[in-house]
């Protein structure tokens, strides 16, 4: 197998077991187990546990930007831009980033390791500045409300995609339905979008 490909075997696999049995009860020998490979192989790869999580998070938000960044190519509209960010939300689109916000909850509560937070944090950030900057193009153009700084909005919009991925793991039919979802982001334009032209 090449490295690129082995070294996201073993990420995929280290999301799956973070999220299942957390950070401190997640091993390098048990991933390697779940992966199918001898523990040293992962040693190859990652220095340890502490790197492999951290590398995780970061492929994570790596995976997101290049489907954020397919989707609004050609899009000039700041409006439609944002739209495409709220529905291609990994909390809500994509089955695999389930298991990878477990184990953020997860590393949040389990361990006070500053790089990890660090880590962490980063990655909620680059969210933020990647909505608000769309958000801002939108104010800009007049068609979202001025009224409140696009950080602020672009947190909001996060603290929505993040209780989404807490609760969904659950499986509530009446949350997880594509009806709901949609419906949430609909509920979400309505609000950006409210009063707009007073706001201007």
């Amino acid at each position: 197998m090449k490295a690129e490909d082995r070294r996201n075997q073993l990420l995929d696999a280290a999301a799956q077991c973070f999220a299942r049995y957390g950070y401190r009860g997640t091993t390098t020998a048990r991933i390697a187990a779940h992966a199918g490979i001898s523990e040293p192989i992962i040693y190859r790869h990652f220095r340890n546990k502490h790197e492999l999580f951290i590398a995780l998070i970061e492929k994570v938000a790596d995976d997101v930007f290049n489907n954020w960044q397919e989707a609004m190519e050609g899009i000039s509209s700041p409006l439609e831009k944002l739209k495409i960010l709220l529905y291609k939300n990994p909390a809500t689109s994509d089955p695999w980033t389930a298991s990878v916000y477990q184990l953020l909850f997860h590393a949040q509560t389990e361990t006070d390791d500053p790089v990890i937070q660090q880590a962490i944090r980063d990655h909620y950030d680059r969210y933020v500045k990647a909505l608000a900057g769309v958000m801002a193009e939108a104010q800009e153009a007049g068609q979202i409300r001025r009224d409140v700084p696009p950080e602020w909005l672009a947190w909001q919009i996060l603290h929505a995609a993040v209780g989404f991925a807490m609760v969904r793991p659950l499986k509530i039919p009446s949350h997880t339905n594509l009806q709901f979802v949609q419906g949430t982001i609909r509920l979400l334009v309505e609000l950006l979008t409210r009063d707009v032209s007073s706001s201007t």
